[in-house]
């Protein structure tokens, strides 16, 4: 991977073979996400897409047809994702029983003001590094689960070469350009969703073109790696590259 990969990635929005109506449904997609579970669902399974066609050297974004397969195979990616954070929910979940803290500070762990309600223990706080940790690590087996699942289409033929993607020092190597994609995407969508009125359609806009250059990247990143000798000598991407 290298620099004339990034530029493709934040480039196929604005290719000129993308489709303005593309870029619009997308947008609002990811603005109906913002409080609909479906529509972020749907955004997962473009994703999928995205990786295929980044790894496929695409030149344009794929549109938003066949919606229902999108969804499919979105919320199948959704569940592996959701099940790499058990651990580090299950382990949130016990330092706040231990706390005694409201119930309402379980719905809001992920706000910093939470840890008002928290007594300052060891146990609090080592379980929360540990939980931590084990978040970063479901992220990262989650971010390898994505490109195994575009690269095979099925949950169950995608377990072994996500062994392979999580252990390769190469796909670690493109996965921390992505989550640093974005890392800076969120950064630059929370100072904008700052703005009055046109904040949240601000924070939509670069939320989609932030989720469109991670995704393409990933796709090109491991596509153009030789992770594929890994796998009894067969292309991780054999399924991919063709689309």
């Amino acid at each position: 991977m290298d620099s004339s990969d990034f530029e493709a990635a934040f480039a196929l929005p604005f290719a000129r073979e993308t489709s303005f109506d593309t870029v619009a449904v997308g947008i609002l997609v990811t603005l109906a996400s913002f409080t609909t579970p479906l529509a972020g669902v749907l955004l997962v399974g473009y994703v999928v897409r995205l990786v295929r066609a980044g790894a496929g050297g695409a030149t344009a974004l794929p549109t938003f047809d066949d919606v229902f397969d999108m969804v499919v195979e979105g919320g199948r990616l959704s569940a592996v994702i959701v099940a790499v954070q058990l651990p580090a929910l299950a382990l949130v979940a016990i330092v706040l029983t231990a706390s005694d803290a409201p119930f309402a500070v379980a719905t809001a762990v992920s706000d910093p003001r939470m840890l008002q309600y928290l007594d300052g223990s060891v146990f609090t706080v080592l379980g929360f590094a540990i939980a931590g940790i084990a978040a970063l690590g479901g992220t990262y087996l989650g971010v390898a689960a994505t490109v195994a699942f575009a690269a095979e289409g099925s949950v169950v033929a995608s377990i072994p070469l996500i062994r392979s993607l999580a252990s390769d020092t190469s796909f670690a190597s493109v996965a921390s350009a992505a989550a640093f994609v974005v890392f800076g995407g969120r950064l630059l969508g929370f100072l904008g969703g700052a703005i009055p009125l046109v904040g949240i359609v601000f924070t939509a806009c670069v939320s989609f073109l932030t989720l469109v250059a991670a995704a393409a990247l990933l796709g090109r990143g491991v596509g153009c790696s030789e992770i594929e000798t890994q796998i009894d000598q067969q292309p991780a991407f054999s399924g991919v590259e063709s689309v």
